[in-house]
């Protein structure tokens, strides 16, 4: 077994070893052409997946970026209007689909730290955030997040929420924005899908990501992200996303059929033809040494020779065939590299443009030519940047910088932040101006290190700029009037007092509030209240000088800064020019409206140094304007803010006695002056303070009227009293008429008529019990209004009684016009018809043709017997006054009536009789 073994060694030994040689270096060769395939190929998927992650991170960067800035607005401008915040998040919305909703919230402070956070403003895609809804609702990591934001300021990302969450899967970003806190709710999968692969065929998809969470713990990172195509991670690329807290692993994996590792046909048939080389080889050594023992030892030296040919030759050949496909792979990538940088070119949405170390543009991509106006033929090789960048901004430059021309924009580049673009603003060639961000980088030799060109990259920020200075005036302007708001306000009357102080002048604050303005919006709506602030506004323009301040604070407010002031009597001429201004008419909506200012006027320093304390005294003296009639001007007083805070004082006392039903009602009888019987009663507000004992009505009355009280005050005495007219009925005391009071503020309430029969309703008083009285000057405010609301008064059968009558300058001839039932002649009239002739007669004429007219006639304020004959003697209806009875509490008025009563039983006169 040995011996045939030892010949076979002999035999063959020289041809397995050159076999062995051949297959060595024929599999070296394949080896190193495998790897140099891997190599291009990995090179490849790395470039591409690292340009699809970078997409990811700038359109995160960029939401964060608007983040900054909405919440940099409401810091500045306040919440602001439901429809102004929606009108600001839709335009973002709509360029970022991903984003499913932004809420603006309040933070609930009656806990430490705050737990909840009521939406105030929502823009959403879906029926989720509503207004109301709390932000943190979603789970302890929302909460967190919130709280996070509101105690580091910064933007704080939510990890990946639950799909089966309220507004589905996806993240929160919670910032503070001033004193609330805003949100923004992105879809997960939608902004990976749409940033990875933005209007890519999902056949044509090369590659899968998936995005793992390793903020709190890299070993068991949640998985927030997964392709459906794709499990290889046999060539994988890994990069990390840092923002708003959280830290995202993206892993980067080939998608089947791309970028495939197995060994390529050309490197197959390589290997195959070494193979061959090696078998033809080795069988042409076997065959020699199978010659008989002569003719080997003759050729055994050729043989050697011969060997060692071929052996030179396996190594040449494996030699040269190492270079042949280390030249085909590097033509393959320097192809592939083109390719994918003429796609980069072609399909970015950047202006890139490329020159040498001179400036001269040897790259000008299609965007390039879209956002300059210029072919790329009219610009390659013949012009540089500069001839794009506008003069003034390339003189400043070369101010800024000391250089000249393509130098002085390198070295504006190199003078900020790597990653900071320059903005400039670019002229294109048909003279149209592009405000853009420009970022510059040099090329560097892959040798030595030197710069061989730069690279300019250039985007669109028209609509940026637009949106900027849209924001910014909306924060410091009133949207209505086009005015200086409170803000803005605060800013100018600041850096005034500043000057002021500086150059020893004086300056003027006037503090305008519009007459009954209310009273628009209530009869005519809000659209023509508003159309009237704008004209109102507009005629305020021609009433200063250019460099004073007309601001809108809120309402019908407005507030005139009036810098370098004469003199006082300078503030005076301008509050009479408004005066006079606002006087002539307003045609608004085909209604021709006239509006009155009520001015109060503070002046620095007499009446303060700060803009706190002159706007607060200005105001005051606007209270004291509006008590003196209104429709004029008053300069401030020390005693006025006494008067203003007694004012307030006297309005939460109101509050409080509305809460603490504090308020009580009398009630004076209305006797017929032929009978004596009593034909009504009237209904009179009292207000005994527990504290301060009792008030007068003409003290708290006109605060209730001015600060809306007034409203609910004035329904329950109208219930009150309905229901005790009814308690009186049923007890067969009294079946008469009670009358009650109707202020202006209840008159203009479109809800009055069905407050009236639902109290009618629920009291069980008939309709035909109840007198509404209103005043004179209320009636004739606006005729249109009035006689509208007195006919759906008649037609629920209650009567109407005009009070006051005779103070209000009108005619009985117009009043003919309303359904009324009866008038009420003032008592300034009757007190002195005695003794005064000119009082007597309009007495007397007004009873008179009230009668023509079919209307009764009550004379209020009688209080003697010879006031009462006079009346008697004109025919004069019916009375009220002290001459009968005093107004009395319900417990009094109950008593007397039971005595009446008792008294007809008996078959006595009635105690009201004369």
């Amino acid at each position: 077994m040995i011996r045939p073994l030892r010949r076979l060694l002999k035999h063959f030994g020289l041809a397995m070893l050159l076999a062995g040689v051949l297959a060595a270096a024929t599999e070296a060769v394949y080896k190193n052409a495998l790897d140099a395939q891997r190599d291009r190929v990995y090179a490849e998927f790395q470039l591409a997946a690292g340009q699809h992650i970078g997409t990811l991170r700038k359109r995160v960067e960029a939401v964060l970026d608007l983040q900054h800035l909405l919440g940099d607005h409401v810091d500045v401008a306040g919440a602001g209007s439901a429809k102004d915040f929606e009108q600001i998040s839709g335009s973002l919305m709509r360029v970022h689909t991903f984003i499913k909703a932004i809420a603006l919230a309040d933070v609930d402070n009656s806990v430490t730290p705050p737990l909840r956070f009521p939406a105030r403003h929502v823009a959403t895609r879906a029926a989720w955030p509503r207004p109301g809804t709390d932000l943190a609702m979603e789970g302890l990591q929302a909460q967190e997040a919130v709280q996070a934001a509101l105690r580091t300021g910064a933007i704080i990302a939510t990890p990946l929420l639950s799909p089966e969450a309220e507004n589905g899967e996806g993240i929160r970003l919670f910032s503070r924005a001033g004193q609330h806190v805003l949100g923004i709710y992105m879809h997960l999968s939608e902004l990976a899908q749409s940033t990875l692969w933005a209007g890519m065929d999902p056949d044509a998809r090369n590659m899968a990501f998936t995005i793992l969470d390793t903020t709190t713990d890299p070993r068991s990172a949640p998985e927030v992200y997964r392709d459906t195509i794709g499990d290889n991670f046999e060539t994988a690329y890994v990069e990390v996303i840092e923002f708003a807290a959280r830290r995202w692993l993206i892993i980067a994996t080939p998608t089947p059929k791309h970028f495939e590792l197995a060994p390529a046909a050309s490197i197959e048939r390589q290997r195959a033809t070494g193979w061959a080389i090696t078998l033809l080889a080795a069988l042409l050594v076997a065959f020699l040494q199978t010659r008989n023992a002569v003719i080997r030892d003759r050729v055994r030296s050729s043989t050697a020779e011969l060997a060692e040919t071929n052996r030179i030759l396996a190594d040449t050949n494996a030699t040269l065939q190492a270079e042949v496909a280390q030249r085909t792979a590097s033509e393959a990538a320097l192809r592939t590299s083109t390719t994918l940088q003429q796609a980069i070119l072609h399909s970015a949405d950047y202006a890139i443009v490329l020159t040498d170390t001179d400036g001269i543009v040897r790259v000008f991509n299609p965007a390039a030519e879209s956002m300059l106006g210029c072919a790329a033929d009219l610009v390659v090789d013949k012009r540089t940047p500069i001839d794009f960048i506008n003069t003034a901004a390339m003189a400043r430059m070369e101010r800024a910088t000391g250089k000249r021309g393509f130098a002085a924009v390198l070295e504006t580049a190199r003078g900020l932040a790597t990653s900071e673009p320059v903005e400039l603003e670019l002229t294109g060639a048909d003279g149209r101006n592009v405000p853009a961000a420009v970022s510059i980088s040099p090329l560097l030799d892959a040798q030595d290190g030197r710069i061989t060109g730069y690279l300019a990259i250039a985007s669109d920020i028209t609509h940026r700029k637009a949106a900027e200075t849209r924001i910014l005036h909306l924060a410091h302007f009133d949207p209505l009037t086009e005015l200086p708001n409170r803000s803005l306000l605060g800013v100018r009357l600041e850096s005034a007092l500043e000057a002021a102080g500086r150059f020893e002048q004086s300056l003027g604050v006037l503090f305008l509030d519009l007459d009954r303005f209310k009273n628009v919006n209530d009869s005519l709506g809000h659209q023509a209240g508003d159309a009237l602030l704008k004209a109102v506004s507009g005629r305020f323009q021609h009433c200063v000088r250019e460099q004073d301040t007309v601001a809108r604070m809120g309402g019908d407010e407005f507030i005139v800064v009036l810098p370098e002031l004469e003199s006082r009597q300078h503030a005076a001429e301008v509050a009479e020019r408004i005066v006079e201004a606002l006087s002539a008419p307003f045609d608004i909506k085909g209604h021709r409206l006239t509006v009155t200012p009520s001015i109060g006027i503070a002046i620095y320093p007499d009446d303060g140094s700060t803009a706190d304390t002159l706007i607060q005294h200005a105001d005051a003296a606007m209270y004291h304007a509006k008590d003196a009639g209104r429709n004029n001007y008053q300069f401030y007083e020390s005693r006025l803010s006494t008067l203003v805070s007694t004012r307030l004082t006297l309005e939460n006392r109101l509050r409080r006695a509305l809460e603490r039903q504090e308020f009580e009602l009398y009630y004076q009888p209305q006797v017929d002056i032929a009978s004596g019987d009593f034909i009504g009663l009237e209904a009179m507000l009292r207000w005994n303070d527990p504290d301060e004992g009792p008030v007068e009505p003409d003290v708290f009355i006109p605060v209730a009227e001015d600060s809306g009280l007034i409203v609910p005050i004035g329904a329950w005495v109208l219930r009150t009293a309905c229901a005790q007219a009814e308690a009186w009925r049923s007890k067969h005391l009294i079946d008469v008429p009670m009358a009650v009071n109707l202020s202006a503020r209840q008159f203009d309430e479109a809800s009055l008529l069905d407050i009236v029969a639902d109290v009618l309703e629920d009291t069980g008083l008939p309709a035909d019990r109840l007198e509404l009285e209103l005043t004179e000057s209320l009636i004739m405010r606006n005729p249109e209004l009035t006689a509208d609301v007195l006919d759906g008064a008649k037609r629920l059968g209650v009567m109407i009684g005009v009070d006051d009558f005779g103070t209000g300058y009108s005619s009985l001839a117009y009043l003919k016009r309303f359904p009324i039932d009866r008038l009420k002649i003032d008592r300034s009239f009757i007190a002195d018809i005695e003794t005064e002739p000119d009082d007597a007669a309009i007495a007397e004429t007004i009873i008179a043709m009230a009668h023509t007219l079919r209307i009764q006639v009550l004379a209020e304020g009688v209080e003697t017997v010879g006031q009462l004959r006079m009346l008697r003697g004109w025919a004069c209806d019916a009375y009220q006054g002290y001459l009968c009875s005093r107004p009395l509490p319900a417990d009094d008025m109950n008593a007397l009536l039971k005595g009446l009563r008792a008294a007809r039983l008996c078959g006595l006169p009635d105690v009201g009789h004369t």
